[in-house]
């Protein structure tokens, strides 16, 4: 296990107490104020070289979401009561204090609101992920000569396979309850074998043991991972590495599994994760002071929602779960399905038609959900024993979009996740006459390659990108330079007289301080440090 790859990145505070688990508790999350941006130019500091890569590939901004919070924060917080988590793209911090009036109070902090006040004793029966709830476990072996076909067969991701694209090379993270078995069942073999497990880490219990608990997350994976020639199964994506992550607590429903969910993302994202895959949905918890309303699926309010948008805009695509609600009294999808930058995978049944139980957008701002669907009933999995079954639920619809996805990353590494997922949507066999309950359809694999071979690599203009210009306040710089590249930055007023300095390093976003300065013109030189021919100019108004 390579999991000591990405512990230097690791962007977060992995600290779990076991004593948490049961009695009462009062958790508050903690906001900050904005972090300092004085490590910004240093990216290896603070994220993986696979994190890097991605961003490169893809001109992805180096922003102040990848900063850490700063430890002399969290020291101070600990003063207070006991930090359960931080995040760094939420610039947040969940703690664990007696009461309201320990709440900490420092120039640093931004606001406080109450996150969660129950009492946690562990249930007696288990209970499955949301959109798991109505989950139809199948139990009766499958056996036959590649018994995926039809499942695989109505993405046409056999005519990719037959391209030898198989998603090797794609880092995929699976976010779930669990994995037990994987490490022993042969249909996952292959994977261990060739190195291809990056990193496991269970976001519950705050260890690195994920090959137990829930058996949700074994199954999930078997519909991308799996390869048993003996039972004839096969995945859809069986060469892609692997990131597991267990965020959900089977045994109960609350908002700190998103908590988890958010904090695992960012994870996976340290370690150059491309895809995230969450058969997961949050809508209402145990204790009914938590719960969403439908008005919330916003694509802004769920804390699984803000973070999964954060991912996309760092260059994953997150793949998800539409929900299993549709014949509940919800009705819609569950977050974080109404993001906009996501793929929220709907439900259908071997013909192609929608699965009673399968979630119905819109969202509550009216952007059509799911965006596309796949066989989520009767779909063909490996269970934790290493026999095959079948098993119906959105659950299982996202993995099979996931693993189309990788197939296509394969073919085209330099792809944005934000084209990868408009090709998918484009090839579906709805995009014309898109609704609130297929979404855009079935998307088409072959169609969808031929689409990606079709369209045609623009490479960034390398040009200093100033917003807002004018400006009234504070004034952000981009320079998209792949390359990371030093600069000396200098800024004149009108008359040439220079008034601001700095380095500034290629692909970051820099907040230059413009608030106090007088109205006019002003100048903006960047001048690389190896190479002084290669330097730009802009200008920009102060109002």
């Amino acid at each position: 296990m390579r999991y000591g790859e990405g512990l230097a990145w690791f962007g977060l505070l992995l600290i779990t107490s076991g004593s948490l688990l049961f009695g009462q508790r009062t958790l508050y999350l903690i906001h900050f104020q904005k972090k300092p941006d004085s490590l910004l130019p240093y990216v290896e500091s603070y994220l993986s070289p696979k994190a890097i890569e991605r961003r490169r590939i893809q001109g992805i901004i180096i922003d102040d979401h990848d900063l850490p919070v700063p430890s002399a924060w969290i020291s101070e917080l600990r003063q207070s009561g006991r930090v359960i988590g931080v995040s760094r793209w939420l610039n947040a911090a969940l703690i664990e204090i007696n009461s309201p009036n320990a709440l900490p109070q420092a120039p640093f902090i931004k606001c406080s609101e109450p996150f969660s006040t129950r009492n946690t004793t562990s249930r007696t029966s288990p209970r499955l992920p949301t959109t798991a709830t109505h989950n139809i476990h199948e139990d009766v072996p499958v056996r036959g000569v590649a018994v995926t076909d039809q499942q695989l067969g109505m993405l046409r991701i056999p005519d990719l396979h037959h391209q030898n694209l198989y998603g090797r090379g794609v880092r995929i993270a699976i976010l779930d309850a669990g994995f037990p078995g994987m490490d022993q069942i042969p249909g996952f073999q292959h994977i261990f074998a060739q190195g291809r497990f990056i990193a496991g880490y269970d976001f519950v219990s705050g260890d690195s043991v994920v090959f137990d608990d829930n058996a949700h997350g074994t199954m999930v994976a078997s519909v991308i991972l799996g390869r048993d020639s003996a039972a004839g199964y096969l995945g859809g994506a069986p060469e892609a590495d692997v990131i597991l992550a267990r965020t959900e607590n089977a045994l109960s429903e609350t908002r700190q599994e998103e908590w988890n969910w958010a904090r695992a993302v960012e994870w996976a994202d340290s370690l150059g994760a491309q895809i995230i895959q969450s058969s997961l949905g949050y809508s209402t918890f145990d204790d009914p002071a938590e719960s969403y309303t439908y008005a919330d699926m916003n694509g802004r309010i769920a804390i699984t929602t803000q973070a999964a948008r954060v991912a996309a805009q760092k260059g994953l695509l997150v793949v998800t779960s539409a929900g299993n609600e549709g014949a509940s009294p919800w009705r819609y999808i569950t977050a974080p399905a109404d993001a906009d930058s996501v793929l929220a995978a709907g439900a259908v049944d071997a013909t192609g038609q929608l699965a009673f139980f399968s979630s119905r957008g819109p969202t509550a701002d009216g952007r059509i959900k799911p965006e596309v669907v796949a066989m989520g009933q009767g779909t063909r999995i490996i269970r934790p024993d290493g026999n095959l079954g079948g098993a119906s639920g959105t659950s299982f619809a996202a993995p099979l979009i996931t693993s189309l996805a990788a197939c296509l990353w394969q073919a085209r590494p330099s792809l944005h996740a934000q084209a990868l997922r408009k090709v998918i949507i484009e090839s579906a066999d709805r995009y014309s006459n898109p609704d609130t309950a297929y979404g855009y359809g079935l998307p088409d694999g072959a169609q969808a390659l031929a689409r990606l071979t079709a369209l045609a690599e623009s490479p960034p203009t390398l040009a200093p990108r100033l917003s807002p210009n004018p400006t009234t306040d504070n004034l952000s710089l981009f320079l998209p330079d792949t390359t990371l590249g030093w600069y000396a930055l200098t800024i004149c007023d009108e008359s040439g007289r220079q008034i601001f300095s700095t380095t500034y390093r290629g692909l970051t976003l820099l907040t230059l301080p413009t608030a106090t300065w007088r109205p006019g013109i002003y100048w903006l030189h960047l001048s690389h440090h190896q190479n002084p021919k290669q330097t730009f100019q802009a200008a920009f108004i102060k109002l």
